[in-house]
């Protein structure tokens, strides 16, 4: 009986050396959620939460959040330039803040400069980030789950502004910068918009704008077709348009058939999704548009093409008389800055094109959103009787 009682205690001796060395050294983890999550700080032997992730502007640490903290680091000059104002938020997608500031100057065009600092708590932040002579321009953060730094600014070259005064130029170029911790710096991105946006900022306000009661066409898929028609192709405003998929009240994505009236038409089929999954009453964005037969292989949606090189646009298509169509790139407003025909490589029936293109944007400081469209000619009705669209980058 003593035996069985000695070795019954080396036993539970044993499983409580056991449980206590799995719990120490690499026995199974509790799982935690992201908000009991924790990093160390370099040089520190405390750690910092990491919060879940927070969109949108947050209160600025009591010590960065007023201009006069600015004045000397970046620096500012009496008469010439001011800090407008101080955001702070997690635009890194980590646990520290960062601050949005934004120096305008008071000559003519008020021009705006845009940083952004990291390392809030330290004597000297760190700018990470600058955007410079942004004519009359604005800038903020992105309220949604994206976390970007969005800009507008007068293009005073743009078919909107060209020749306009002073007092009637509008803001017509907008951008969008995301951190990447690849570069390690805030890069240009694409927003995925077509129609009727092409750009974050642009969408965002319309989204306003809906919500006050304006554009009500905007929360309606087939309505939203009809006019990406119009706009785009010049087809009827009443095309028919055809529900195929989602689109209903609580839909978060749809898809549309678009025939014109026009004999001849072919179909265009349109891919739409609400602003930022917002299924109540989130505006309709049409992210890509096709004729079956008709395609652009390069360049890619996403990427990057510039001015001071032709541009060469391959893809497929049904030739007639050894013509395709046309190739056009768009600007940010839309605006023809670049076309040429698409040849085919035979000459009736299904085949494949290159075509080369130069393109000649207004906007010269930097990339904006634009398009790269084919349109198939309608040899029956006239005008253009399908498309196919790729969202590009497009650069000086």
């Amino acid at each position: 009986m003593r035996r069985a009682c000695y070795l019954l205690g080396a036993l539970l001796a044993l499983a409580f050396l056991l449980t206590a060395c799995g719990a120490n050294n690499g026995g199974t983890p509790k799982s935690v959620s992201l908000s009991k999550q924790h990093v160390r700080n370099a040089g520190s032997a405390t750690s910092t939460p990491v919060p879940k992730l927070v969109v949108g502007s947050q209160p600025c640490p009591h010590a960065v959040s007023v201009a006069s903290y600015w004045n000397p680091l970046i620096p500012t000059q009496a008469s010439v330039s001011r800090v407008e104002s101080v955001t702070c938020a997690y635009l890194k997608g980590t646990s520290n803040l960062q601050a949005l500031v934004m120096v305008r100057y008071l000559n003519t065009g008020s021009p705006l400069d845009v940083y952004v600092y990291d390392n809030l708590s330290a004597a000297n932040p760190t700018q990470i980030f600058k955007l410079q002579n942004l004519y009359q321009g604005a800038a903020k953060i992105s309220p949604y789950n994206t976390n970007t730094l969005l800009t507008a600014e007068v293009d005073r070259a743009s078919s909107m502004n060209h020749n306009q005064p002073q007092s009637a130029l509008k803001r017509d170029l907008f951008r969008e910068f995301k951190w990447s911790p690849d570069t390690n710096t805030f890069v240009q991105v694409n927003f995925p918009g077509i129609f009727p946006d092409l750009t974050r900022y642009q969408a965002e306000n319309d989204q306003s704008e809906v919500n006050q009661g304006h554009t009500p066409w905007k929360l309606s898929a087939t309505e939203t077709a009809q006019s990406f028609g119009a706009s785009l192709l010049q087809w009827d405003p009443h095309a028919t348009a055809t529900l195929v998929s989602g689109g209903g009240s609580g839909a978060a994505n749809a898809v549309v058939k678009l025939r014109d009236t026009v004999p001849g038409s072919d179909t265009i089929t349109l891919t739409m999704n609400r602003l930022e999954g917002n299924t109540s009453n989130g505006i309709w964005i049409v992210t890509a548009a096709a004729t079956n037969g008709l395609s652009i292989t390069q360049p890619q949606t996403g990427s990057l093409i510039r001015s001071s090189t032709t541009v060469t646009v391959t893809g497929t298509g049904s030739a007639f008389e050894g013509v395709i169509g046309k190739v056009t790139i768009l600007d940010h407003l839309y605006a023809d800055i670049g076309q040429a025909t698409a040849h085919g490589a035979i000459g009736n029936g299904q085949t494949t094109f290159s075509a080369s293109v130069t393109a000649q944007p207004t906007f010269t400081n930097g990339a904006e959103e634009g398009l790269v469209m084919l349109t198939e000619e309608n040899n029956a009705g006239g005008g253009s009787a399908g498309t196919a669209i790729v969202k590009v980058l497009i650069q000086q």
